[in-house]
């Protein structure tokens, strides 16, 4: 964000290192005539059992406050739908919580993936404070290339939530390096909807938001650390209010996500 002193919300991904084996899809050969075309695969769910929940590099802790660390972000599956929260135990902290699901296959270099989820926030984040506030929700669809490339594809979007902020409700994408805006969402309590389109083969990407085109472009980020594997996931994150330079507690940020669908040919 534009009024952070620390390098937070506008960075893309450092996950910690949990990139390890996923699903392999399996291909299919044939000799002698035309190769038929895959069948789609669609993976769906209410909420988000079986993803896993990490901490981003959207990260601040104020002198005196110790790092940010698993202890800060929670995923509660719901059954009908999870809520992923973040700044648990309200510290002087500013927290970031990633829910994701990732596929492990080399083929995921040359499949169309469409997914999508709905979000949304249990409260509207105000300057009038409480024990709950917001520095953004996000969400995003990408695919690692591997080792010999080290690029991470796709595309992803940030909601901005901080109610001080000038562009307090505004609707970010990807660019491979930062964020541009793209449209604009009034905060409110409604269940909206977000769905993302990657082809890497034809690199082109969609990204809808309540059926709006963000016309997000496609993005490719350069990674160091990561895992060898090509590897694809679908992924869901919150960021807590950034609570101040010298701050000694902070809100609470919780955003509800359910109805994930992801499909791939």
């Amino acid at each position: 964000m534009e009024n952070l002193k620390p390098r937070t919300a506008t960075s893309r991904r450092r996950f910690l290192s949990v990139l390890a084996a996923g699903v392999a899809l399996g291909a299919v050969v044939s000799t002698g005539f035309q190769v038929p075309a895959l069948a789609a695969v669609t993976e769906s769910g209410a909420d988000l059992t079986g993803w896993t929940n990490v901490v981003g590099d959207g990260v601040y802790a104020a002198p005196g406050q110790a790092p940010v660390n698993d202890a800060d972000i929670a995923l509660e599956n719901r059954g009908t739908d999870s809520l992923l929260r973040a700044n648990v135990l309200k510290r002087g902290i500013m927290a970031h919580a990633i829910s994701f699901k990732r596929i492990t296959d080399v083929s995921m270099m040359q499949t169309v993936h469409q997914a999508g989820f709905s979000f949304q926030m249990p409260y509207v984040p105000s300057t009038a404070g409480g024990p709950r506030n917001a520095q953004t929700v996000e969400g995003g669809l990408f695919v690692w290339d591997g080792i010999n490339t080290k690029v991470d594809h796709g595309t992803a979007f940030q909601w901005v939530l901080n109610p001080w902020q000038s562009n307090f409700g505004q609707i970010r994408v990807w660019t491979g390096n930062s964020w541009a805006a793209a449209g604009y969402l009034k905060p409110d309590t409604a269940w909206h909807n977000v769905s993302l389109m990657v082809d890497p083969v034809n690199s082109k990407v969609e990204l809808l938001i309540d059926g709006v085109n963000m016309n997000a472009p496609y993005s490719r980020t350069t990674k160091s650390g990561w895992a060898t594997a090509v590897s694809a996931r679908l992924q869901a994150e919150t960021i807590s209010l950034y609570p101040g330079a010298n701050a000694t507690s902070g809100p609470q940020q919780e955003v509800l996500i359910r109805d994930w669908t992801w499909t791939r040919q």
